[in-house]
């Protein structure tokens, strides 16, 4: 019986051994075709959620960002015993207080590094006041409510800094 079964596939195996060796090695044209296919929908479908989703990081960055400078100018006014000023423009955004050191001391000295968030983050500013000053208290000089819209190509959002010079959203 075992003899039977051999026979059996005698033809089989033989069959096999005729076939060029390059028969069916790789993927056909038509396979390959058909993953390419599939690729480009995939990355269609996923590329611009990919983009509006590190538009979106990008502006609650630029949010955080100038709260932590609102924060930093607010620390220097009272740490320096003198004024301290958040300065905005439509692509950065820095601090500046007196300085500590000179005899006498620098009238106004920047604090820290001027951050440039139109490079970085892809983002126009829109302040409602070029500055908010801050005294030696820590509260801000002009008794009025301060909004900075953030403009991102296309979405934007906005940071209000209240009238005693907190930041009450972002």
């Amino acid at each position: 019986m075992h003899l039977h079964l051999r026979l059996g596939i005698d033809h089989v195996l033989e069959a096999a051994e005729r076939r060029s060796p390059m028969g069916r090695k790789g993927f056909s044209l038509i396979e390959m075709m058909f993953v390419f296919v599939l690729a480009g929908v995939i990355m269609a479908i996923g590329f611009p959620r990919l983009k509006n989703g590190l538009e979106k990081q990008n502006i609650r960055s630029s949010k955080a960002l100038i709260a932590t400078l609102a924060a930093t100018a607010r620390g220097a006014a009272i740490q320096r015993g003198c004024a301290g000023t958040l300065n905005m423009t439509t692509d950065s955004i820095w601090v500046t207080a007196c300085g500590v050191t000179g005899n006498p001391p620098a009238a106004s000295v920047q604090v820290g590094t001027k951050k440039l968030v139109g490079e970085e983050f892809n983002v126009t500013l829109a302040p409602s006041a070029a500055s908010v000053v801050y005294d030696p208290r820590g509260i801000a000089t002009q008794f009025q409510l301060r909004w900075i819209t953030i403009i991102g190509p296309h979405y934007r959002d906005s940071v209000i800094i209240n009238e005693v010079g907190k930041v009450t959203r972002q």
